[in-house]
């Protein structure tokens, strides 16, 4: 016999939990379904080697929304922040550049190549310090209605009065930043060849588009974005992974009166009249609810679990066409010794492994990159951010030896000469490693063990079509008022009853929980509407 729930959420990940934390306490009967055998979709900590734990896919923690973790109580569920020691920057020449925040000491570390690009990074990042409190503000706010209306008015009247508000330089800055090149920006701020090496770097982990495009500079923003604890552009972990942020958020959806199921996956949204009126699992149960929630990206959620023939030819073409895939390449290393660097040695060594490292590619290497990628070729000099959290969280690992995370990109999804990940994976691992050792020379020796996510697999675990934790692409027809479609960019979509809560839907990607919010005041207020 069919059960009967309020809302139906489908997807564990944290927005899932999130949207579910939400409805409950406004005292919405909400049943979350995960398909995994564990909640947290790509927020998860995971042992991937006996006796190391990492997160295993998404692995920082500071766009997390404050206002989401003081409603939701997380800290009280469990949620600590551990902030990262500094960020390390790992040239192919060799060089390293060690930055701890102190204003004199990365004063020092910027002089070595340039008398003016440490006040010029001081500059860049007040203005986008600035315009990153219009970029927040909007985070837990739905986006305008394309099609008008008076709320969507009231809400254009807000943005407007913030932007006002800034100066002309940063209103002007703005508009270059959503239409100027990533390449463009840099060669315009910096004067040293090295900086601008090290800051255009600092757009790939989130992009996965030419540093020449036009918008590609937009990336730039989540280097601001970051909060820990109050703490504005701060980053770092979650003690115990970041599983333990999906945990805190599921122990207060719990208590807040929402039920939790896993190893529950969806087949299909049942669909009648136009309507949304429940769930049916692969197993066959059906289940009823007054709403649904897809945590799902969009192309999955429409093309798969609603299906094409619910849904105008346009919008579902237009949905097709909704661009996946970051080409980012997962690594979890098992370490039995502490990683050694060629260019740093002991107290500053020691700094350097709690803080968060970039090994980055010259300009034209990382231009190049993307080339290779976009016709599914395989880079063999590739931007990897790497993290050891176990220098922050001795939890993570047996004592003295260390867990390491490696985001390695660009790595397509669709190879080409019709080659398959399973086939080539392992030897792609081999050459990033090979390629870490230039910078960390005992890495080799050390590795106890290994866990290698390609595109394909953050597909077949996380259900991430493409790999892509972000849920779609942050383009400039792919953000805010048009993500994922005109039609589906206020939560609400063309089926009547179903929500988009997920990272396919404003503002995009990262664990931020903002999807979430926003969908579950949507659902709120039309719930509350109907009674």
């Amino acid at each position: 016999m069919a059960t009967a729930y309020d809302a139906i959420v489908i997807g564990g990940g944290h927005n899932g939990l999130t949207a579910a934390a939400y409805l409950g306490k406004a005292g919405i009967k909400t049943l979350v379904l995960e398909r995994r055998h564990v909640v947290g979709g790509a927020a998860v900590s995971e042992e991937f080697h006996p006796g190391y734990r990492n997160s295993i896919a998404s692995y920082s923690l500071g766009l997390m929304r404050s206002e989401v973790i003081r409603d939701l109580d997380l800290k009280r569920h469990g949620l600590e922040a551990i902030p990262y020691r500094g960020a390390l920057e790992l040239l192919s020449d060799g060089r390293a550049f060690l930055f701890t925040g102190d204003d004199a000491h990365d004063q020092a570390v910027i002089g070595r190549f340039s008398n003016r690009d440490f006040d010029a990074l001081k500059e860049l990042r007040a203005r986008f310090l600035r315009i990153g409190d219009i970029v927040r503000d909007q985070y837990l706010r739905e986006p305008p209605d394309l099609a008008g209306g008076l709320d969507t008015l009231l809400g254009t009247l807000r943005l407007g009065g913030k932007l006002r508000r800034l100066g002309a330089e940063d209103r002007h800055f703005l508009v270059k930043m959503f239409t100027t090149s990533a390449y463009e920006l840099v060669q315009r701020w910096f004067e040293s060849d090295t900086m601008r090496w090290i800051y255009t770097a600092h757009c790939v982990g989130s992009n996965f588009a030419s540093l020449h495009a036009p918008g590609s500079a937009v990336p730039f923003f989540l280097n601001v974005l970051g909060e820990l604890d109050g703490v504005r552009n701060k980053w770092g972990i979650a003690r115990g992974g970041m599983g333990s942020v999906s945990a805190a958020i599921a122990a207060a959806a719990r208590a807040h009166g929402a039920e939790i199921r896993t190893s529950a996956p969806i087949a299909k949204v049942l669909v009648k009249e136009g309507r949304a009126e429940g769930v049916r699992l692969d197993s066959g149960e059906e289940i009823r609810a007054r709403v649904v929630l897809a945590n799902t990206d969009p192309r999955r959620t429409f093309l798969e679990l609603v299906g094409r023939e619910h849904l105008d030819p346009g919008f579902a073409s237009d949905i097709e066409r909704f661009r996946m895939g970051t080409a980012s390449l997962r690594m979890n290393l098992a370490l039995g010794a502490a990683p050694e660097f060629a260019a740093l040695s002991g107290s500053e060594a020691e700094l350097a492994r709690g803080a968060i490292i970039h090994m980055l590619p010259d300009i034209a290497t990382v231009e190049r990159n993307y080339a290779l990628a976009r016709d599914g070729e395989i880079s063999d000099e590739p931007y990897v951010t790497i993290q050891i959290a176990s220098a922050l969280d001795d939890s993570l690992a047996p004592k003295g030896h260390h867990v390491m995370a490696l985001l390695c990109k660009y790595y397509p999804y669709r190879l080409s000469g019709g080659r398959s990940w399973d086939a080539i994976k392992d030897d792609v691992a081999d050459r990033i490693i090979a390629k870490a050792e230039r910078h960390f020379p005992n890495l080799r020796r050390i590795i106890v063990g290994r866990q290698v996510l390609s595109p394909l697999d953050l597909e077949r675990v996380f259900g991430l079509t493409e790999g892509d934790v972000f849920q779609g692409r942050h383009e400039l027809d792919q953000i805010f008022s048009l993500r994922p479609h005109p039609k589906a960019a206020r939560y609400r979509t063309p089926i009547a009853g179903l929500y988009l809560c997920g990272a396919g839907a404003h503002p995009g990607g990262g664990v931020t929980g903002a999807p979430g919010h926003n969908a579950a005041k949507r659902v709120i207020k039309d719930l509350r509407r109907l009674l």
